[in-house]
């Protein structure tokens, strides 16, 4: 009989660790979306940015592209990239804009307008970096429309959601090379 009650015993606390287990998904808030779609630009966690938390800020934040150049001015945060010689593929570079302007924007309060400048370096490094595209972001631009805007379409590319919302400047060599 001891047995009997040994084995209930431990049958009814496996269920109940199975149960709790099956609580924890529930527990963490990405979860709880269910899979609809959220807003790109929630402020969540926003914080002030400072020079003393640039880096760290940027650390977290894995891009495509190499930084080359970050200046933190008032309420302007001016990045510079490095693009790879003759790169032919713009997604990881429209990846990176949006990223940096979810960061500037989503992930910060006091960011009100974002310079981002795509440059291409030769691969020798005797020549001067050639820009090749530009990008002119400010904060009033999103708050500015409805806030359906703020939310990508999931239709919508990252390159026309950029398009749409701010300012992009492309050069004559990347339209050569980019063009559909």
């Amino acid at each position: 009989m001891k047995s009997y009650q040994r084995a209930s015993i431990a049958l009814l606390v496996s269920i109940g660790f199975a149960a709790m287990l099956s609580l924890v998904p529930k527990l963490d808030r990405t979860v709880q979306i269910g899979g609809t779609d959220a807003p790109v630009f929630r402020a969540d966690y926003a914080l002030s940015l400072t020079d003393r938390n640039l880096v760290d800020l940027f650390v977290r934040y894995p891009l495509h592209l190499d930084i080359s150049h970050v200046e933190w001015n008032d309420t302007i945060l001016s990045v510079d990239l490095k693009s790879k010689p003759n790169e032919t593929n713009s997604d990881p570079i429209y990846d990176d804009l949006y990223e940096l302007a979810r960061l500037g924007f989503a992930g910060t309060k006091n960011v009100k307008q974002l310079l981002i400048r795509v440059m291409e370096y030769s691969t020798t490094g005797s020549e001067n970096p050639q820009l090749l595209l530009a990008m002119d972001a400010k904060r009033s631009d999103l708050s500015a429309g409805a806030s359906k805007q703020t939310e990508m379409q999931t239709k919508e590319t990252k390159e026309q959601f950029l398009s749409s919302h701010f300012s992009l400047t492309y050069t004559h060599k990347w339209l050569d090379r980019h063009r559909r």
